[in-house]
Formats: structure tokens, C-alpha cells, sequence
């Protein structure tokens, strides 16, 4: 289901909170594989956090303050990220 914060209006994807910590858990593992260079020039030098699927990519609003969202509020072909389900 999709997910609209309700502070700016960023569409998200849910997911549950189990999926998103296996899902920081596997990234950090390859992360780790990386030389530094890699990690810098690729990522920023920054593995992964469950912060990021527990607040919004856009203003950084909380997964608690996302509702189910209608048509409307994302164009069809967006790519959207994952947010924790509000209720997980």
C-alpha cells in the first residue's frame, strides 16, 4: 500500500519493520565488502539505518505521520521509496 506523509506530501511504499531491518542488515553486509573509495564515491560513505525507512525522504516527518493515500497524490511511473508501516 502506499503511504502519504501527511507533512508534505511525499508518497512512500510500506513496508514492515522486519523487512526493513533485514532489508538495512543485508545493504550494511555488501556495504562493509566495499574499499573506502567505493563506500565514498557510491554512498556517500554512509551504510544504512532503519532511520531512513522510519522517516520521510523529503522532510524527514515520521512514518507515524503518513495516511493511506488516493489517487491523485502520485503520478502513475513515480519511483517511490519505502516507509515502516504507521501501524508496525
Amino acid at each position: 500500500m502506499n503511504m502519504t506523509c501527511k507533512k508534505c506530501g511525499w508518497v512512500a511504499f510500506q513496508v514492515s519493520r522486519k523487512h526493513a531491518e533485514s532489508e538495512v542488515k543485508r545493504f550494511n553486509e555488501y556495504f562493509n565488502t566495499l574499499s573506502k573509495k567505493e563506500q565514498d564515491d557510491y554512498y556517500g560513505g554512509k551504510g544504512s539505518s532503519i532511520h531512513q525507512y522510519e522517516h520521510c525522504m523529503l522532510c524527514d516527518g515520521s512514518y507515524k505521520n503518513f495516511r493511506d493515500s488516493i489517487p491523485g497524490d502520485v503520478p502513475d511511473g513515480c519511483t517511490l521509496s519505502p516507509i515502516i508501516d504507521r501501524n508496525d
